[in-house]
């Protein structure tokens, strides 16, 4: 976050019981301290140009590409950041760093920074220094190993499930998605994933229409990165 010039005309104190004023949801003191609150709609999603922030989602067009390493030489996928839906984030331009927007109140680093930030779901010390992270990135990468070890499998398990959807009395009114292979299904029979399958009306519309959604491996970081201006 870079160095702004605080709002006195717009100050209050009695919200935060601190000289605060307000930028749609992002708040400065007068401390120089920043903070999000909430979760922003579609309309504020977008750069604060006092801050140097821009608020986003993972799903925005205009979320920049995201980067596991400083240097910005390991790319983070779009579809790894969206597997479980779109995540909300901070996107710090003067530090070049991304964070993602907790649930807000009462996190546990509230504790330590202040009752007066106790809503924030980002939040800066000052100028010129990283936000601290208050919520983990999701990062959703292919699991390699499990497809090798139980794709086949679940080939011959969508099969067998069809076939008893299909001579099923199931109304056929509802939608469905495909359904999400179990990591425990790597030491299981092909008899014993069909039953349990098969003892859900829903599960089992969805192995026969969708098919399976094969299950990822999760890494929970506190930062993403952004490249720097050429």
């Amino acid at each position: 976050m870079k160095t702004f010039e605080f709002n006195h005309k717009g100050k209050s104190w009695d919200r935060y019981n601190a000289f605060h004023a307000f930028n749609r949801n992002i708040v400065e003191f007068e401390t120089g301290e920043v903070m999000v609150v909430g979760h922003p709609n579609p309309d504020d999603r977008h750069m604060y140009d006092k801050f140097n922030i821009q608020l986003t989602t993972t799903s925005d067009r205009d979320c920049p590409h995201l980067f596991f390493d400083k240097e910005c030489t390991k790319p983070v996928k779009k579809a790894w950041l969206t597997w479980k839906g779109q995540q909300m984030l901070a996107i710090d331009h003067e530090q070049k760093v991304a964070v993602k927007l907790s649930s807000g109140w009462r996190h546990k680093a509230h504790d330590v920074l202040g009752e007066h930030v106790a809503s924030a779901t980002a939040y800066w010390s000052g100028a010129e220094r990283r936000p601290r992270p208050l919520g983990l990135i999701n990062i959703h990468t292919p699991d390699d190993e499990y497809r090798k070890k139980v794709l086949g499998i679940l080939n011959q398990v969508r099969v067998a499930v069809t076939a008893i959807y299909r001579m099923s009395e199931q109304k056929h009114w509802w939608s469905s998605s495909a359904y999400e292979a179990e990591k425990e299904w790597q030491d299981s029979s092909v008899e014993d994933i069909v039953a349990e399958i098969c003892s859900n009306d829903s599960a089992m519309r969805g192995v026969a229409t969708k098919g399976f959604k094969l299950p990822r491996k999760c890494e929970d970081v506190d930062f993403l990165y952004i490249k720097g201006e050429k």
